[in-house]
């Protein structure tokens, strides 16, 4: 694993901070605290680790840094093509050198029913993908990598973005996605609507993460008829920083009233049954953080709705099918 030291060395040699803040996911700790060591001793800059929970580009750190008083807040793993969000959150590059052309010649018996794959990674793995590409259509196969709209490159796909995968849906027999993150690849897979292999290189095998997606597919249908009936909603608006979708929060509040429901704001930073169940009078939920929560989080004792999911109780509602809610680039 190689954090990409050199760009935020050049930050901290323009900017020259006093402090600054950095900030990661959980697997990455390790290496970020001898990192921030690196840099206190070198740079004689004071260095300050966040051990809030990190899921995403959502989670920007711009008010974590002016209330902590930092010049720079680096984000530490989850990049974009967006290399800075906000005034002073600088996303930095995570590469895991791990070779998948192992992976690809033992997963052959798996693939080879597919003639037309789609390719797709985190951001972790995009500097795999060419070479990746190359050896599967040396084997035969003809592929194909999305290309990259606004926060995504070519070939990337986040936890709720999936541009690049969705625009290839209809040139392709499955898609195949290079890494170890069963939750990325099930998204994909209901993003495509397309059977979806996951390529683990370090397990070395090639798992179909297609009955997943069909089994999460068919619990978010299950909120939709467990809250058709619900007259009073709880929306919730999410209070971490990249996931405040207000005005998204106040649309889907106005949509509920023209229905005749009774409508509660709530804001949540954590969104956690222990939170919510203090919420006696409501009988559903809509969240606008993220989207995730509701299609594959944990168990709320009441539906709990995405922005899809809300949507296709408004079809339902209006007397149409739900239609295929999940199939889309962006779930927000």
């Amino acid at each position: 694993m190689r954090i990409d030291e050199k760009k935020i060395i050049s930050e901290i040699k323009q900017v020259k901070p006093a402090d600054i803040l950095l900030s990661c996911p959980d697997g990455y700790l390790a290496q970020v605290q001898q990192l921030a060591s690196k840099i206190e001793k070198e740079y004689n800059i004071r260095t300050i680790i966040s051990a809030d929970a990190t899921y995403g580009c959502c989670d920007i750190m711009d008010d974590d840094a002016s209330r902590l008083g930092t010049d720079i807040a680096f984000h530490i793993g989850h990049n974009s093509a967006i290399k800075r969000i906000g005034k002073r959150t600088v996303l930095i590059d995570v590469h895991e050198d791990v070779d998948f052309t192992k992976v690809i010649k033992e997963s052959l018996s798996s693939l080879k029913k597919y003639n037309q794959l789609g390719i797709c990674t985190i951001s972790q793995y995009l500097h795999q993908l060419d070479n990746t590409k190359k050896t599967l259509e040396e084997l035969g196969f003809n592929i194909c990598i999305g290309e990259g709209q606004e926060r995504l490159l070519d070939g990337q796909i986040m936890g709720c973005r999936f541009s690049p995968v969705f625009n290839i849906r209809d040139k392709i027999d499955a898609l195949v996605f290079l890494g170890q993150s069963r939750f990325h690849a099930i998204g994909a897979a209901l993003s495509t609507g397309r059977p979806t292999i996951m390529l683990d290189p370090y397990l070395t095998i090639a798992e179909d993460v297609t009955p997943f997606a069909e089994k999460w597919l068919k619990r978010s249908i299950l909120q939709l008829y467990n809250a058709r009936d619900a007259e009073r909603f709880g929306v919730i608006i999410g209070l971490r920083e990249g996931q405040n979708l207000f005005k998204r929060a106040m649309q889907m509040r106005n949509n509920l009233l023209e229905y005749g429901k009774e409508v509660q704001m709530i804001s949540l930073r954590e969104i956690t049954e222990e939170r919510l169940v203090i919420f006696k009078n409501i009988d559903a939920l809509v969240q606008t953080a993220c989207p995730r929560i509701s299609i594959d989080g944990e168990t709320f004792s009441k539906p709990i709705l995405s922005i899809p999911q809300i949507e296709a109780l408004f079809r339902i509602w209006d007397g149409k099918e739900p239609e295929a809610f999940l199939e889309k680039p962006l779930w927000l």
